[in-house]
């Protein structure tokens, strides 16, 4: 009896709790268009979606999520000119005859078929079970396969879509598999008013929880009371994850460029380097501040810092349409080595920003607007245990540049004050 009502409340469930489409149908497929138009019938897409994995919070493939919108685990996209139906959604069949209860331990979800078609604006919606033989049936058209799939570490365990694509390669080696990157990198790089909004809305929170933290900052902390604070006010703010490990290095870890252990107790007298960004809707933000523990930047840490700061202003007075990330990289490395730090910046100043905290792009494309990048050059002294990064996120527009991160405190007396008014 329990059983059967069960079933029936699952059937019940509205679709809209089966998946998030963020934003109108007709923009996903304005997305799936653009990708289309990019193949000739002898080429085609696939894109498979995250796999679920048991008691983990599930997340999306980036760019599943980005020509659909869906989040739902074990899909398949498939995208092909020559195909009966140019576009396909693949999904596991709805469970509920066959007496398994899982979506009651997970929620309803999306099945094949019309409902969503309809709901998802993609042509087709077939059971996954089907796509062996659709595919087998397309596949002597085709010479080039755009595949979406990140091979798994050495030694790791193979993802659902790892082992597809071998299979795939195995049963039709005249087919050529590219990845997907080849074609989405020029859709990606450019973001339009919908994803600067959110970007823009992810660095809001970044900041608003940095300043937070900032304020509360004190000698005796442990770094990941930071961590904490700082992952409490994206989520309090809605943020739905951190957008990369977050960062909270002291003393001699300001001089580890991706640490990100946060286990270390906090000393007087000492830098304490946050690296933080939230996530929102699968766009995130990545903002750096470096502040003194106790409240007070020493003569030498205000020597360093202010060096940081003056080259985060040339680099950012450099950016607009048209420039290279390495000329935005260059006016930086001029200031720090005419400082005479120059053999302790040993990192890149720019990385593009997007769904991914490092995005789709190159260093030698010229900039354009609707491109969102980071400026965040730093000096990094270890026999000092001394490290500064300072980090903004600026977007590129059609007469110069944007910086979305503006009103996060970032010279020394806006830091001190900050800190002085938290205490």
């Amino acid at each position: 009896m329990i059983a059967a009502l069960l079933r029936i409340l699952l059937i019940l469930l509205p679709l809209t709790t089966a998946t998030a489409l963020a934003r109108d149908t007709d923009y996903y497929k304005q997305r799936r268009d653009r990708l289309l138009s990019m193949l000739d019938r002898r080429e085609a897409a696939l894109i498979p979606g995250a796999w679920e994995k048991e008691l983990e919070t599930f997340r999306q493939s980036n760019n599943f999520y980005y020509f659909t919108g869906i989040e739902q685990p074990n899909l398949l996209l498939l995208i092909a000119p020559a195909a009966r139906s140019r576009e396909v959604l693949f999904l596991p069949a709805h469970n509920l005859e066959d007496g398994s209860m899982s979506e009651a331990w997970t929620g309803s979800k999306l099945g094949p078929g019309s409902a969503t078609e309809q709901a998802t604006g993609i042509a087709k919606a077939a059971e996954k079970g089907t796509f062996e033989t659709a595919f087998a049936a397309l596949a002597g058209e085709l010479d080039r396969l755009y595949f979406d799939c990140v091979p798994a570490g050495i030694g790791g365990p193979k993802s659902g879509a790892q082992v597809l694509l071998e299979t795939i390669h195995g049963r039709y080696p005249h087919i050529r598999i590219l990845p997907l990157s080849r074609l989405t990198d020029s859709l990606r790089i450019l973001k339009d008013s919908v994803e600067i909004a959110t970007i823009a809305r992810a660095v809001d929170i970044t900041g608003q929880a940095l300043v937070e933290a900032i304020g509360a900052v004190e000698a005796g902390m442990f770094e990941y009371e930071v961590e904490a604070m700082i992952e409490y006010g994206f989520s309090r703010r809605g943020s739905q994850r951190p957008g990369f490990p977050s960062i909270a290095g002291s003393g001699p870890n300001t001089v580890t460029l991706h640490y990100n252990e946060n286990r270390r107790r906090m000393e007087p007298g000492e830098l304490l380097l946050m690296d933080v960004g939230a996530e929102l809707d699968y766009y995130t933000a990545d903002i750096t501040r470096t502040v003194p523990v106790d409240g007070r930047f020493t003569d030498r840490q205000r020597q360093v810092y202010e060096t940081v700061l003056a080259a985060q202003q040339a680099a950012i007075e450099v950016v607009k349409p048209g420039v290279t990330l390495r000329e935005v990289h260059a006016a930086a490395s001029a200031v720090i080595a005419d400082a005479g730090f120059g053999k302790y910046f040993i990192h890149y100043t720019s990385h593009y920003l997007g769904m991914d905290v490092h995005d789709a792009g190159s260093r030698d494309e010229k900039l354009r607007p609707g491109m969102v990048i980071t400026v965040e050059p730093g000096i990094y002294i270890p026999e000092e245990t001394l490290g500064v990064r300072i980090e903004d996120d600026v977007l590129v527009t059609e007469n110069g540049s944007r910086v979305l991160s503006r009103d996060v405190p970032g010279t020394v007396g806006e830091i001190e004050k900050l800190m002085r008014s938290g205490r």
